[in-house]
C-alpha cells in the first residue's frame, strides 16, 4: 500500500469508538469521585453501627484532584478510542493518554504523601489513618508504563488489518 493510500485512510475516525471511550473516561475519572462524595462519605454513619467518628480530613482534596485532573484524561480516552487499531494516530494518542495517566496518578495521590487522611475516633481514641507510599508507587508507576509493551504491541499486531482495510 503506498503512502497516499494510507493518508486517505487516516481520515477514518471511529465516532462509536470514541463514544465508548468517553464513557469508559467518564465513569473512571469523573464518575467515581463524584460517588464517592455524594454519596459513600457523607452516608458513612449509615454503614458504620458503632461509637465511631471519623473525620475526613484530606479525602476529599484527594477525590477533588481526582476529578479535575481526569478531565483532561477523558479528553485524551475519547481521542484514543476513536483512532482504529493499528493506525499511528492511535499508537500515538495511546502513548500521550498513557503518560497522562501516569500524571494523573501521582498527582492524585500526591506523589505518594497520603499522610493525615482520616481520623478515627473510636470510644474516645483517637487514631490517624495515613498512608506514605514509596516503594508501592514505583511498582505503581513501573507497572502503568509497562503498559506501553501492550500498546506497541496492539499497534504491531493490528498494523496489516489496518492497512488491508478490515
Amino acid at each position: 500500500m503506498s503512502k497516499e493510500d494510507e493518508d486517505v485512510k487516516i481520515k477514518k475516525v471511529r465516532i462509536l469508538g470514541g463514544i465508548v471511550g468517553f464513557i469508559v473516561a467518564v465513569v473512571f475519572y469523573i464518575g467515581i469521585p463524584l460517588f464517592f462524595e455524594q454519596y459513600f462519605i457523607p452516608n458513612y454513619q449509615d454503614i458504620i453501627k458503632y461509637d465511631v467518628v471519623i473525620e475526613w480530613k484530606n479525602i476529599i482534596p484527594l477525590f477533588d484532584r481526582w476529578l479535575y485532573a481526569g478531565i483532561p484524561c477523558v479528553i485524551l480516552g475519547t481521542i484514543t478510542w476513536a483512532f482504529p487499531k493499528g493506525s499511528r494516530q492511535r499508537f500515538l494518542a495511546s502513548t500521550v493518554y498513557l503518560a497522562a495517566s501516569i500524571l494523573w496518578l501521582l498527582y492524585v495521590i500526591n506523589f505518594g504523601d497520603l499522610t493525615d487522611l482520616i481520623n478515627v475516633t473510636v470510644n474516645g481514641n483517637t487514631f490517624e489513618v495515613g498512608i506514605v507510599l514509596t516503594f508501592m508507587l514505583y511498582l505503581i508507576v513501573l507497572f502503568r508504563a509497562l503498559k506501553f509493551l501492550i500498546i506497541y504491541g496492539v499497534y504491531k499486531d493490528e498494523r496489516r488489518n489496518y492497512l488491508d482495510g478490515e
